[in-house]
C-alpha cells in the first residue's frame, strides 16, 4: 500500500470507497434515505473534485486500486479529519493509520480533530487506538434527520 495526494483523476475511485463504506458504517445508525443524501450531496464527482481543490486529500492505493482516502481541512488553531474511510476488506490492514500520519507529517504542530457520529464503533475506536480522546458532542441536522456527533481530539483543542 502506498499514500499518495488525491488527483481530480481519483474522483470516482473515491466516490465508489465513499459510498461502500458509508453503507457499510452507518446502515444501522442512519436512515437508508440520509445515506443517499449524504453521498449524493458530499460524493457526487463533481464535488469531491471541488473538494480536492481546497482540502487536503490523501488516497491509498494497493495495485491501481484506490482502498482508503482522507480529506482534511485546516481551521483555525487545528487540523479538522473531514472524512477518512477505507473499503469494509480494507479496514484493519493500516491503510488509516497510513492517511493518519501522513497528514499529521503534512500539518505537525496543529492538534487534530475528527467528528465521529455517537454509535458508529468503528469511528470511535479506530480514533481511540490512535490516540484521540473524545470531548464534547454537537448536535446536527444530517438531511432531516437529527443525530449527535462527538468531536475527537488528538492534541489539545484550541482555546476558546
Amino acid at each position: 500500500m502506498t499514500v499518495r495526494e488525491a488527483a481530480p483523476s481519483d474522483a470516482e475511485a473515491v466516490r465508489v470507497v465513499a459510498s461502500v463504506a458509508w453503507h457499510d458504517t452507518y446502515a444501522d445508525l442512519l436512515a437508508a434515505s440520509t445515506i443517499e443524501a449524504f453521498l449524493a450531496a458530499a460524493y457526487s464527482v463533481e464535488m469531491i473534485e471541488q473538494r480536492m481543490a481546497r482540502d487536503a486529500w490523501l488516497v491509498v492505493e494497493s495495485g491501481a486500486q484506490i482502498v482508503a482516502f482522507a480529506d482534511a481541512v485546516g481551521e483555525p488553531g487545528h487540523l479538522r479529519v473531514a472524512a477518512i474511510y477505507a473499503l469494509p476488506e480494507w479496514r484493519g490492514r493500516g491503510a488509516g493509520t497510513m492517511l493518519l500520519a501522513a497528514l499529521r507529517s503534512r500539518f505537525p504542530d496543529l492538534p487534530v480533530s475528527a467528528d465521529v457520529l455517537v454509535g458508529n464503533r468503528k469511528g470511535e475506536v479506530f480514533y481511540e487506538h490512535r490516540g484521540f480522546v473524545p470531548h464534547e458532542t454537537l448536535q446536527v441536522d444530517l438531511f432531516g434527520e437529527s443525530v449527535v456527533e462527538r468531536r475527537w481530539w488528538l492534541g489539545p483543542p484550541p482555546p476558546g
